[in-house]
Parts: C-alpha cells; structure tokens; sequence
C-alpha cells in the first residue's frame, strides 16, 4: 500500500505545482505583460562633435639654441621663473673662440702700429722727396750756367728717382697693410658676434618653459638649451584621426573639459588645421594617422602649457529636433530604422528616418513625434500587437 500512497503524493504535488504556474502567467497577462523599459521621445538640440585629447600650449614661445660647440658656464635663472626682456637665462663658454678673439687683436694691434710706421716713413720719404727735387732743380740751372758737372746733376736726378721708388713702396706696403687691418677688423667683428651668441638672453618677457641646459654640460650647434613663452596667451593642440577631420574646418567651436577646470566648461574655436598628417602610435601600439589642429583659447582660466584637456569640435548641430536615445533604434537588414513604441500597452513597429546624432542620442526627422513613449531597448525580440508591462527609465 505505501507505495501507491507516496505515488498520489506526487502527483498531488505536480498537480499543485502546475495550478500555481498558471496563476503567475494568467496574473502577468491580467496585470500587462512583460515588463519593459521605456523613455519618451523629446524635443531638444543634438551636437555632433569630434572629440580626441588635447594639451595646452602657449601661443608665442621661443626656443633658443647653441649656436656653436660650447660648454654651458652658467644658467642664472630656473624653470617656471618669470624673466624680463633681455635678462641672461644661460651662458655659454668657448675657449677656441676666446683664444682666436685674443690672437685677433693681438694681430690687429701689430697691423695698426705696422700702418701708424709706414705712414711716418712716408711722411719723412715725401719730405726728402720735396727736398731732393728742389735741389735737382738748382743743379739743373748749375748745369746749365755751367756752374757744376753732369755728373753731380745725374747723382741729383738718381736721389729723386730713388725716392720717389721707396715712396711708391711706402705706399703699396701701407695700402695692403690697410688692407689686412679691414680684414682683421671684419674677423674680429664676426669673433665677437659669435661671442655675442654664448650669452642667451630672453627675447620678451615671458616665463622659462623648460630649461634642458645643466652645467659643465657640452652642446653641440643647434641643441635646445632653453624655451621662453608668453605665458598669458595659450591654445590647445590636439592631434585628430585623419579619419574624423572631413567635417572639421577653422572657426567652429571647441568645448574644453579637464579635471583641472572641476564642473567649469571652456569654449574655443579651431583656429589652425596643419597640412600635414603625422604618423603616431597609440597607447595600444597601434600606427595612426593624426593631424595636429590648434584651438584658440578665450579665456585660459586656470590652464597651465603642459595640461592636458578634452576637446569636443562641434562640427554640425540640430536644433528643436525630436530626440531618442541611440539604443532604442533597431537597423534592419535593408538598412531601414525601427523603434517600438508603446500604444495601449501593446507593441507597434514604427519604421523611422534618423539625422544628426552624438554619442548617446540621435534625432528622429521622419515617423516619430516628440512625447511618444518607445522601448528603450530597440533590440527586443518583442512581436508586434504583443502586450507589455511599461517601467520608465
């Protein structure tokens, strides 16, 4: 007998278990459905923008340069300093340079003493000269009266011509010794230029950016000892995907988020669209395209060169457009849009056009009005005419 008894238990229980099923599915059908989340079509404005990271940058900085092997002697001033205009911020040594600058004038000064005896030689030889020509002068009319011998005319005649020779030699030895004072004073002005050039000074005021120059340190012509930069005037560069820059042009607005700014938004405008894309790797590793686009900064507010910031190029905007959230939109196999909106608690199937659209939304231009409520998730594999339970989202 035990075994019957515990045979209709069981069946009294699957009975049991089978009257409670169908209570829980008659109640959802009496109270709606499956419950489904919901949002309702709204009227606003829709930007769509390019979006990519940035750093700020001055506006006006200067990069200043070893302009010849050199040795860095001092560095008077240091990084984040604020300098004037003209004030020394590195000083470099060269002793070549110092010993051709001294060898320079030292030769410059044996030249000018070589012209100041070549010109008093010439000065005595023109005197003498002056002389010996008046005395030719008297022998000749001697001569003439017969007076004095031919010969003492033709020793009077030799002293003039031998004169005259070494005052023709006076005076090409002083024009090439001229000659070799314009020279050395050229070399000696080159000289100093290019000692003009180890003492780096500020070229407006501004503030020391960076200061790579370390002392004792050797450069080489062309290394960066130091950047100088004006440090009110500042802008962002980003680098764009080549692939996002055909709707960026100048002039269109930029939204500036950073950490640093808190809740603060600053805007700003694409100034600048470098012609030239640059190769970059990614953090990922990966070898992309990128355009450096610069953007003009209004007000700065608390932004220092260095920080990096969000920019948001806003490249096209809708205005008063009905607007609904991306995933609520169904791409069907044609391509067409679908959403599911929600009248009387059942499901209809509403085939849509689609506009502008950001990340998160996009805009509805055909077969939706603003205020019908639509199934949020537009993925669900809910039939039309089916009954749902809403829940707004």
């Amino acid at each position: 007998m035990k075994p019957v008894v515990r045979q209709r238990k069981k069946m009294l229980l699957l009975a049991g278990m089978v009257v409670i099923l169908g209570s829980i599915t008659a109640a959802a059908v009496l109270t709606g459905g499956a419950e489904v989340e919901t949002v309702e079509a709204r009227t606003g404005d829709i930007i769509r923008a390019v979006e990519d990271t940035g750093y700020v940058q001055p506006v006006t900085k200067y990069d200043l340069h070893a302009a010849q092997n050199a040795r860095v002697f001092q560095v008077p001033v240091e990084t984040g300093q604020r300098v004037k205009a003209g004030q020394t911020l590195v000083v470099l040594e060269n002793l070549d340079l110092s010993l051709q600058i001294e060898d320079t004038r030292s030769q410059l000064s044996q030249t000018v003493a070589s012209i100041s005896a070549t010109q008093a030689a010439a000065q005595r030889t023109e005197l003498a000269l002056k002389n010996a020509g008046e005395n030719l002068e008297r022998y000749r009319e001697l001569y003439a009266s017969g007076a004095t011998s031919k010969v003492a005319l033709e020793e009077a005649q030799l002293k003039v011509e031998t004169l005259e020779q070494s005052l023709r030699e006076q005076s090409s030895l002083l024009e090439s010794t001229r000659a070799r004072e314009a020279g050395l004073n050229r070399s000696l002005l080159d000289l100093n230029r290019k000692e003009g050039q180890l003492t780096l000074q500020s070229p407006v005021d501004g503030l020391v950016l960076s200061l790579p120059a370390k002392r004792e340190q050797v450069v080489a012509p062309g290394t960066v000892l130091v950047t100088v930069a004006v440090p009110d005037k500042l802008e962002v560069k980003a680098d764009i995907l080549s692939d996002d820059l055909g709707e960026v042009k100048p002039g269109q607005r930029v939204k500036i988020t950073a950490p640093v700014l808190g809740p603060k938004v600053l805007y700003g405008k694409v100034g600048e669209i470098y012609p030239l894309a640059e190769e970059k790797q990614s953090a990922l590793g990966v070898i992309q395209r990128r355009v450096p686009v610069i953007v003009n900064l209004a007000d700065p507010a608390n932004l220092k060169p260095g920080y990096e910031v969000k920019v948001a190029i806003e490249t096209s905007t809708g205005r008063g457009v009905v607007v609904i959230p991306r995933e609520t939109v169904r791409t069907l196999k044609d391509g067409g849009k679908q959403v599911m909106v929600i009248i009387g608690n059942r499901v209809e199937h509403r085939s849509v056009l689609t506009g502008i659209g950001d990340r998160e939304n996009i805009a509805v231009t055909q077969g939706l009005k603003a205020g019908e409520v639509i199934i949020r998730d537009g993925n669900l594999d809910l039939k039309a005419n089916s009954r749902v339970k809403p829940s707004e989202g």
